[in-house]
């Protein structure tokens, strides 16, 4: 009888038994081929010569609505990306690889100017994702009704009203988005009335998170979990710059705090982001964050901030070079009742802090160099340099979605230090419609990970390919 096959079925949440050595090569040789075929289509593209006037880019769209009315609208995405993560959970022999599809279709419909209908369908699948994992929304929510909402009001009229199962982006997302790295990513069923003047808006929403369930037909919002609003834009105020001042009110009806005591949460959450484009060479975007309220009686006071100032040189491949400091705040005391750790609420992670996206925004401070270069108008290279710290020795490491990814050692960490991180990343808009891309992030483990986990390092790579019509 020939010798059983090692099972290939993978995980993309937490660290687990190291894929047998047949089982990385066969995922080697999967990326391989998935490589292979996305630089056969990009030669494919570049030896067809000059496009016929029906092959040009965007005519896909323009074919599937030149026969439709005017009032409807049809669009949509296919994507694959193929991810390979080494050192999970700091351990050299935790080792990952799985293919993530999404697919979305999305109906707009506008009877009459002042009212708009819109419904978005997606469909998210991890193909070699092991069963025990099969059940999570994180990667995986077969076909699902993601988008469906009515929204009252013309685009350039003084106010709007949007009310349904919607997505919800604030800023640069580091407090709310939905964040479309993410196979299945992030939307609310929410009320949100907009009034628009000149140079000026306000947002005033209500929203409940909706909770991906790949075992149900339709996804539900989380009962008793809330998340209340204003959010303002005002422009010029600094000439060449945008502020925005917001106010989020986040409520749970059950939460455990600190002390293992449970009750329910007010966290309210004030701050003022400023940022500006188009400043002779210069590019910045700051932000400070301050929290308050209680989680089970337990006192919440923490805060954060961000600051990042970059520079494009007019010069062969057209460079911009950013340097970018991080800041959340970390307990100080676990034992004292009083909760200091800041909590980024309903974020877009991916590769905020580090391409690798390990680490979240609470208990960080972090330094990031990078470089972004244009050798060709069709090619994107970014290369960036992160240095991370704890801000507070006695508080955990914490993971992007705001769970603990390394436990407080006893008496607090002896280093602050977690380690550094270099990424290189490129993108290829081939065409409007179809683009590619890949990346490669590699974590150094510093005196902390080496000291508290089995201080390996960790490797993340990438290749991905999109269309949208």
């Amino acid at each position: 009888m020939a010798p059983q096959q090692p099972s290939c079925q993978v995980s993309t949440v937490a660290p687990r038994q190291p894929v047998p050595r047949t089982c990385r090569a066969r995922l080697k040789r999967v990326a391989l081929a998935g490589l292979v075929l996305i630089l056969s289509a990009v030669s494919a593209l570049g030896q067809a010569g000059a496009p016929k006037q029906a092959e040009t880019p965007g005519t896909l769209q323009s074919g599937l609505g030149k026969d439709l009315p005017g009032w409807l609208s049809l669009s949509g995405e296919f994507r694959y990306r193929f991810e390979n993560l080494q050192g999970l959970g700091y351990s050299g022999d935790s080792d990952d690889g799985y293919g993530l599809t999404r697919t979305r279709l999305e109906v707009g419909i506008r009877p009459v100017p002042w009212l708009n209908f819109g419904i978005q369908a997606q469909d998210s699948r991890a193909p070699g994702i092991r069963p025990a994992l099969s059940s999570s929304g994180a990667v995986r929510d077969p076909f699902d009704l993601r988008q469906a909402y009515a929204e009252i009001g013309a685009s350039q009229a003084p106010a709007s009203l949007k009310v349904g199962r919607q997505a919800l982006i604030y800023g640069d997302s580091r407090l709310i988005g939905a964040p479309n790295w993410s196979n299945t990513s992030r939307v609310f069923d929410a009320a949100r009335l907009q009034v628009r003047g000149s140079g000026a808006k306000l947002d005033l929403f209500s929203a409940s998170v909706v909770r991906n369930d790949p075992n149900r037909r339709l996804n539900r919002s989380v009962e008793g979990e809330y998340l209340h609003g204003l959010y303002g834009s005002l422009e010029n105020v600094i000439p060449g710059s945008t502020l925005e001042p917001y106010l989020l009110w986040q409520t749970k009806s059950s939460v455990v705090n600190e002390l293992n005591a449970l009750g329910d949460l007010d966290r309210y959450t004030l701050g003022l982001r400023a940022w500006g484009k188009g400043l002779g060479p210069w590019d910045y975007n700051a932000a400070l964050v301050r929290q308050w309220g209680q989680a089970a009686g337990a006192e919440i006071q923490a805060w954060a901030g961000y600051g990042e100032l970059g520079y494009s040189i007019d010069a062969r491949l057209n460079p911009r070079l950013h340097v970018q400091y991080n800041f959340g705040s970390g307990d100080k005391d676990p034992d004292d009742g009083r909760i200091e750790g800041f909590v980024d609420l309903y974020p877009t992670t991916a590769f905020v802090y580090g391409r690798a996206n390990r680490l979240g925004w609470r208990n960080h401070k972090s330094l990031r160099l990078g470089s972004e270069l244009k050798p060709h108008s069709k090619l994107t290279l970014l290369l960036e340099f992160n240095a991370f710290w704890l801000a507070s020795r006695t508080d955990a490491l914490y993971n992007p979605g705001g769970r603990v990814a390394v436990a407080r050692p006893p008496g607090g960490a002896r280093d602050t230090k977690v380690g550094n991180e270099v990424d290189a990343v490129f993108t290829v808009p081939v065409t409007a419609n179809f683009s590619l891309g890949g990346g490669l992030a590699h974590l150094l483990p510093g005196p902390f990970l080496k000291a508290n986990s089995p201080g390996h390092s960790f490797t993340y790579s990438y290749l991905f390919t999109s269309y949208k019509f």
